[in-house]
């Protein structure tokens, strides 16, 4: 995620000589996201189950077709059994999300510079944005070298997060964790804002916050796996890359580096949120619960 002024505006809280009030709203912002991260992981868990639903289906088709209530009950009781033990290929799975993804973000970026007065969309300003961008910035970049990054990124971490034990091939389940794991690392940025002598038009854009959640996933479960920094020659132990990050991050939080302009709280959060899902077990204890509501409620709604 990069850090940038909005187009046409100063980066240092001011607009010409008026100098704006420094009120960053928290409450609203940190609301929505937990809103909004909840209908994105209850959606994913919902298209999940009905994708899985008819592969149960194919496989129980040896059930008699008359009405029994008891016999319908054995038929969801058995379905539900079959879509816990299914474990999706990740050869099969993860590709369309991973060119989607990449897709959708050229796209945005083609789009917005095109017509440069819709970047306000896609870029989130702690001062003046909607919260919507939280979630939208995600997909925002500032030029080529921000949008090739990030690029690269996905190429490489989507499907390495796919094959962890957190994921298991999994793309609904991945799509949701992204998607949230941007939100997240974007309201982490909005609310820096708040501290002492922040400036309060700085507007943040882009995909790293997401990504570095991903890294985090991926550097938790195969802690010896080498990895490169982009820019920098040889390669390390992605555990020992994810401590220089952080550092870097964290000093940059308090500290303004003079030549770099980056969103080192949505990195830091993320790569802290990636490490925490994957240590914790976010499959156990959000994803798979997350289904079983979704399977309750279609079910209730005469969906499946």
């Amino acid at each position: 995620m990069d850090k940038s002024p909005a187009r046409g505006r100063r980066d240092d809280g001011t607009h010409g000589n008026y100098h704006q009030p420094a009120h960053i709203r928290l409450l609203g912002p940190a609301l929505w996201s937990i809103t909004a991260c909840s209908t994105i992981y209850l959606g994913c868990a919902a298209y999940d189950v009905y994708q899985a639903s008819l592969r149960a289906k194919a496989k129980s088709s040896r059930w008699p077709s008359e009405q029994n209530p008891l016999l319908e009950e054995e038929k969801a009781n058995a379905m539900w059994r079959n879509m816990k033990s299914e474990r999706p290929e990740f050869a099969d799975n993860v590709d369309p999300l991973r060119l989607s993804t990449m897709a959708l973000t050229a796209g945005i970026y083609v789009a917005t510079s095109a017509m440069p007065s819709t970047m306000p969309l896609f870029l989130h300003t702690p001062l003046l944005s909607p919260n919507y961008t939280l979630l939208t910035s995600i997909f925002g970049h500032s030029g080529p070298l921000h949008l090739g990054a990030n690029l690269y990124a996905m190429f490489h971490l989507i499907p390495r997060a796919a094959q962890t034990e957190t994921f298991r091939g999994n793309s609904a389940h991945l799509a949701a964790f992204y998607l949230s794991a941007g939100i997240l690392s974007s309201l982490a940025q909005h609310a820096t804002a708040a501290w002492p002598r922040r400036r309060l038009s700085a507007s943040s854009l882009g995909a790293s916050g997401a990504l570095f959640a991903l890294l985090g996933v991926v550097g938790s479960s195969f802690p010896d796996m080498q990895v490169g920094i982009i820019l920098l020659p040889g390669s390390m132990p992605v555990t020992q890359a994810m401590m220089c990050m952080a550092l870097f991050d964290a000093v940059g939080i308090f500290v303004r580096y003079r030549y770099f302009e980056l969103a080192h709280a949505a990195h830091l959060s993320g790569l802290a949120l990636g490490v925490a899902y994957a240590t914790y077990g976010g499959n156990e204890k959000l994803w798979r619960p997350g289904r079983k509501l979704a399977f309750k409620a279609m079910r209730y709604a005469g969906l499946l």
